[in-house]
């Protein structure tokens, strides 16, 4: 932390230190001219004072000029004073500038002590001080050796000889030294706290600042949740690197990766288990990937990686691969075991795109068939899966119109009995109708509608038709309705179900349900609980497509149902002569027969078929041999009219089911 510091603000320290340095260094110059100051005050002071004492009558000066003393102890007294006065030694220069008198000499220290009547060095003063009018003093200090002034003596407005005064100021130096470095370690004291506190708040706003711009400048280009990449920052670096290809004819892959079922661990296990799975399985993708290619978070559940410089579709195959080992190892999220699933579209370089939107486009396409079909562990993009997709978005568009104007259909196929070929009911099928007039399969718009959430609209929507046009037709003929299994998941169904009944006016005996092997295998508690509701209003509950699943058996035990209705792909086997077609069938209905339930078989078409199922037992048959699927219009003019026809045969004539004429 302390290294990032100093590497994020050295010029600022490095700024500050020189600051710092420059006002030490200044004071301690200061601090030395000042020390200089006072030490020449001083000795000026010392000076014009022994100078006004020789020259008081006590001071004896016409003495030390002609050696004649009056008083025998004036030299010593006056030698008394200066040592008192802390001069450490005087001479003094007739008016010529000649020396008459030394109290000592500071070149032969070590040989002439001081003694009475001094000593003369013949020493002379310059004559560019003996010009030099009025009063004055010349100080020599080098700040090293002990300070001497000179200064002129002065009687009665003129010059009648010079003094030269040299004092030990060691000990004032020291002292004036000392007292000036506590001052100025005061006074830098004072400016860096007076400077140093601010900027430290300075240098601490920085960089909280700096930290700021780094979070914004991170959330702007990363997820927050993983830290990968984000989307904007994604389409930003796979540009730059896309601007490039035509030149370097580098090939890449796009691959859009999508983590299945993440809302369903979020609805099971909470919003931070759904938020601990992202994390995991973003780690778990950066380490399958190289340093060269991006990854990135591009929406809620789906990844993004621009894997660089294939080779081969291999390459992104043997990716493919090692991306599902590692994201499909099982995660323990809070106590509970969850396996990750995903799916993986890819879309290559150059050849399905060149652009990010485009790359991006196409290899969510190939993601979604890679959905559906899991054989590969990846999905590459064809033009035809765009042609496909194409056509799903207006199925979807067909889809919303229908649902905001009412514009979905019923159909109806007729149900007859498998002994008699009376008419028994019918089977509701739901319709939508395309632009050009024709019908679109509801293979190919009910998984649309389910993955878009339409279905529970439109589910509702099948009910409350049938049962209102069951209603219209006489007693005792019934509907029947698919039930999708997105009907069940919010627990409403019954309620839905009760009120159609009651608008009707129809009771529950005139309503069949069918439902999927598929719907069990999905939280089929719940499932079974509301079927069981269902019984309970007299509605008959119908297994549908039964045989074509691995695992039917194990439900005709949970949960009894009123009726199996065998898939049509059996009339079919047995129209291409498959073998053990017939038992398979007789299996059936007799397993069906010793549970208690009846049999419906679908799919039939021809006389062969009837007459096989009237063999076998079978209660109900479906099929086109009895009527093609139409409006509820067309049912009162051709199937009620029909089969009234084949019931009014009197007795002794052809077989009832011969009399049943094919609805072609």
């Amino acid at each position: 932390m302390a290294l990032l510091f100093l590497k994020r603000h050295w010029t600022l320290l490095l700024g500050g230190a020189a600051m710092i340095c420059f006002v030490v260094a200044t004071v301690l110059g200061l601090g030395q001219s000042a020390v200089g100051n006072l030490v020449r005050a001083e000795m000026r002071s010392r000076g014009s004072n022994f100078a006004h004492l020789l020259l008081t009558p006590d001071g004896q000066l016409d003495a030390f000029l002609t050696g004649i003393a009056r008083d025998p102890d004036a030299e010593a007294t006056v030698r008394k004073v200066a040592n008192l006065a802390g001069i450490d030694s005087f001479a003094i220069f007739d008016r010529h500038g000649k020396e008459v008198f030394r109290s000592r000499s500071d070149r032969y220290e070590w040989l002439l002590r001081d003694r009475p009547g001094g000593i003369s060095s013949g020493d002379r003063l310059g004559p560019s001080v003996l010009a030099t009018p009025g009063d004055w003093q010349i100080v020599y200090d080098d700040g090293r050796a002990n300070p001497s002034v000179i200064e002129p003596l002065i009687r009665n407005g003129r010059t009648v000889a010079y003094v030269s005064v040299v004092a030990n100021m060691i000990a004032e130096r020291r002292h004036y030294q000392v007292t000036l470095a506590r001052t100025s370690m005061l006074v830098v004291l004072v400016l860096l706290i007076a400077t140093g506190a601010p900027f430290l708040l300075y240098i601490r706003r920085k960089r909280k600042i700096a930290e700021a711009d780094e979070r914004i400048l991170f959330l702007a280009n990363h997820d927050p949740l993983t830290h990968l990449l984000n989307r904007r920052r994604m389409q930003e670096e796979a540009d730059q690197i896309l601007s490039t290809i035509r030149a370097t004819r580098e090939r890449m892959a796009f691959l859009y990766i999508d983590l299945d079922e993440l809302s369903e661990v979020n609805d099971n296990y909470g919003q931070a288990c759904g938020d601990e799975l992202l994390r995991v399985v973003a780690n778990r993708l950066a380490s399958a990937t190289g340093d060269d290619d991006i990854l990135a978070r591009i929406g809620a559940d789906d990844f993004a990686i621009l894997f660089r410089r294939v080779v081969s579709r291999e390459d992104v195959s043997s990716l493919s691969r090692r991306i599902t080992e590692a994201v499909c190892e099982p995660v323990d999220l809070g106590g509970n075991t969850i396996i990750p699933q995903i799916s993986i579209g890819c879309a290559l370089v150059p050849e399905a795109g060149r652009t990010h939107s485009e790359l991006v486009k196409h290899a969510e396409i190939a993601h979604y068939h890679h959905k559906g079909d899991k054989a590969n562990a990846l999905a590459f993009f064809e033009s035809w899966m765009d042609e496909e997709t194409h056509r799903k978005r207006e199925v979807e568009a067909l889809l919303r119109k229908a649902i905001e104007k009412d514009g979905f259909e019923l159909f109806y196929q007729p149900l007859v009995s498998g002994e008699d070929a009376r008419l028994l009911g019918f089977e509701a099928l739901l319709r939508l109708r395309a632009p050009d007039g024709s019908y679109i399969s509801p293979t190919v718009f009910v998984p649309i509608a389910e993955a878009r959430g339409y279905i529970k609209t439109i589910g509702t929507w099948v009910i409350q038709e049938a049962c209102r046009q069951i209603a219209l037709w006489p007693e005792p003929l019934f509907v029947s309705v698919n039930l999708s299994a997105v009907q069940f998941a919010d627990g409403d169904l019954l309620s839905i179900i009760r009120a159609a009944m009651k608008s009707a006016g129809i009771a529950g005996h005139r309503l069949e349900v069918e439902v999927v092997e598929s719907l069990l295998l999905e939280r089929s508690d719940t499932v079974l609980d509301q079927l069981k509701e269902l019984r309970d209003l007299g509605i008959s509950v119908d297994m549908d497509d039964f045989g074509t699943g691995y695992s039917s058996l194990g439900y005709l035990w949970r949960f009894p149902f009123d009726k199996l209705k065998i898939d049509q792909s059996f009339m079919k086997a047995l129209e291409n002569g498959e073998k053990n077609v017939p038992q398979i069938v007789e299996t059936i209905i007799a397993m069906a027969h010793h549970l208690g339930m009846k049999v419906t078989t679908e799919g039939v078409e021809t006389k062969e078929q009837v007459e096989l199922l009237r063999r076998l037992g079978c209660d109900q048959i479906q099929g086109y041999y009895f009527g093609r699927p139409i409006p509820a219009g067309d049912v009162a003019a051709d199937v009620f009219t029909k089969f009234r026809l084949a019931e009014r045969k009197p007795a002794g004539s052809p077989n009832r089911l011969q009399s049943v004429r094919r609805c072609a």
